[in-house]
């Protein structure tokens, strides 16, 4: 039921989508291509491999995550 979408950049960060099968594959990694070019620029590489949700904040995120969340329809 549910696919596991993993993009992995040539500087060592990586992402993972989980997401239901009838969620465009494409969707997926524009999404992540998005956030971790993003997290790249406001998080110093520095901090990549030790950092933890205590001591690297980033908030756009959640934006990123509703914004691609598809909603169902309506009954």
């Amino acid at each position: 039921e549910y696919l596991c979408h993993v993009y992995v950049r040539s500087d060592g960060l990586a992402g993972v989508v989980i997401a239901d099968n009838e969620y465009p594959q494409r969707v997926c990694f524009t999404l992540l291509d998005k956030v971790l070019e993003e997290f790249s620029r406001q998080v110093s590489r520095i901090d990549w491999p030790s950092g933890s949700p205590g001591t690297i904040s980033y908030t756009a995120l959640d934006g990123y995550l509703s914004k691609y969340q598809v909603q169902p329809p309506p009954r």
